[in-house]
């Protein structure tokens, strides 16, 4: 895509967050791509690396357990108990998406007066619900965590 389309793709981009769709013949298709990247990504090392280090982080802080998703655990298991995972996504949208909690970096040609126009136009109207950040106890690294050796062997010789 070239730079010409980039205050339309912003546009769009702005909609996901102001008016999501959330259609329903469309969930499915949203997790398969969702599980497609996530399989994607079991062959990367860089991938691997974030697992591992998250493996290694203390296992009482969410960063140890939180990672992609795919079908299995974002379609399947949720079913199973009866969960509607389109609705879960919906309230999940409605409870944390809030202007006062997000960020935009915005890379383009254009002079940033321009650039600064267009993303006010377009993202003015997503709703602040002043959240407040989560906020967590601990630290993803104790001392314990932070004794620990990782080395990364080469796998090209």
């Amino acid at each position: 895509m070239g730079h010409e389309f980039l205050e339309a793709t912003l546009d769009r981009f702005s909609q996901f967050f102001i008016a999501p769709l959330f259609l329903a013949d469309c969930t499915d298709r949203e997790l398969r791509a969702v599980d497609s990247e996530h399989k994607k990504n079991l062959q990367s090392d860089t991938w691997r690396l974030f697992q591992l280090d998250k493996s290694l982080s203390n296992p009482a802080y969410p960063y140890n357990s939180f990672g992609t998703g795919n079908l299995t655990s974002l379609k399947e298991e949720p079913t199973s108990k009866g969960l509607d995972v389109r609705q879960a996504f919906m309230e999940f949208h409605d409870t944390y998406y809030s202007s006062n909690l997000m960020k935009l970096v915005v890379l383009g040609r254009e002079p940033l007066d321009q650039l600064q126009e267009w993303v006010v136009a377009k993202f003015k109207d997503i709703k602040n619900k002043n959240l407040k950040p989560p906020e967590f106890e601990g630290s993803p690294y104790t001392k314990k965590e932070l004794q620990v050796l990782m080395a990364h062997a080469p796998t090209h010789f």
